[in-house]
């Protein structure tokens, strides 16, 4: 007998949003659903179809999900609506949360947001008590002035020919000194991370606002953002605010942003389920401090094979 079972789906109000809901193929349901969504333009396979095992993987663990389109992307015909792409993001989970608990009586819910993925998904845990969890995946990064310009070195040298080191070079100190040129609010791109949801102001309200519900969250950023991650470095001056006592912080360089190898895959998806297993259970606390750096000291032709591994007993 499968491990699971798979249902498509079209709802929301005018019928165009598309969807997939995997359900234990047998055994008890939880009643806590996952949802999974695009990654940027991705159709809501994700990255290597990480999604679809992700959901049949967590179906195996008796957890029901719901992988979809966000109007206009996919099989998601355009939304008729005018709103933003953001709020529009809020508006189509919402519905998709509604579908499930009309169809299987699940009400609340955790969000995997993969990228842009997580933006989307802060924006609608902040909007809808529903959600229990949040996992943002190489989502929102404040990195200090030191993360940023050892960031910016590791690029520029990344390219020994002279033109490419000089060219990096200048952009860094273009980009460090000069003062970043203003749009007015009607020119501003809908994907454009300078607007006011993506601010560092909004970040931090929206994080504590969360905390404050006992919604639980976790930050997972790949080596594809940076290479080295010594005190949190991405939560930047955000370090010591009430959230972060609650988050649950993870760096592993050897993953990659888009999930390129089946070892990345699968311990992405383990991490994730384990984690997903806990906040269902009312345990969404951070793990242990050692699974939080479990990459860091894993290095060389083995480093990914390990991987796996390294997380399953970081922990222990």
């Amino acid at each position: 007998m499968d491990d699971y079972n798979e249902t498509p789906v079209q709802f929301g109000p005018d019928g165009s949003l598309i969807g997939i809901i995997t359900t234990p193929g047998d055994g008890p349901m939880v009643p806590v659903g996952c949802i999974l969504m695009n990654m940027g333009a991705i159709h809501r396979i994700g990255p290597r179809r990480t999604n679809v095992k992700l959901a049949r993987q967590m179906a195996a663990c008796g957890i029901s999900s719901i992988r979809m389109d966000l109007a206009g992307l996919g099989d998601s015909r355009p939304a008729g609506e005018t709103a933003d792409f953001r709020t529009q993001a809020v508006l189509d989970v919402q519905a998709a949360m509604n579908l499930v608990g009309t169809m299987l009586g699940v009400h609340r819910f955790v969000l995997i947001g993969l990228c842009s993925g997580a933006h989307n998904g802060l924006s609608i845990a902040v909007a809808d008590p529903r959600l229990i969890g949040l996992l943002m995946f190489d989502g929102p990064n404040f990195p200090g002035r030191r993360a940023r310009w050892e960031r910016s070195l590791r690029r520029a040298l990344a390219d020994p020919k002279p033109g490419a080191f000089f060219g990096r070079v200048v952009g860094v100190i273009r980009r460090t000194l000069l003062p970043r040129q203003q749009q007015a609010p009607g020119d501003q791109n809908i994907f454009d991370s300078t607007g006011p949801r993506d601010s560092a102001d909004y970040f931090c309200r929206s994080m504590n606002q969360l905390a404050e519900r006992g919604v639980a969250t976790m930050m997972f950023f790949t080596g594809s953002v940076q290479t080295k991650d010594r005190r949190r470095d991405l939560l930047g001056p955000f370090g010591k605010e009430p959230f972060a006592r609650r988050l649950d912080y993870r760096f592993v360089p050897e993953i990659d942003h888009g999930l390129i190898s089946q070892e990345s895959q699968q311990a992405f998806m383990k991490l994730t389920c384990d984690w997903v297993l806990r906040v269902i259970h009312g345990d969404g606390s951070p793990a242990s401090p050692a699974l939080s750096a479990a990459g860091q000291s894993a290095r060389g032709p083995r480093a990914a094979s390990s991987l796996a591994t390294k997380l399953e007993h970081a922990g222990s």
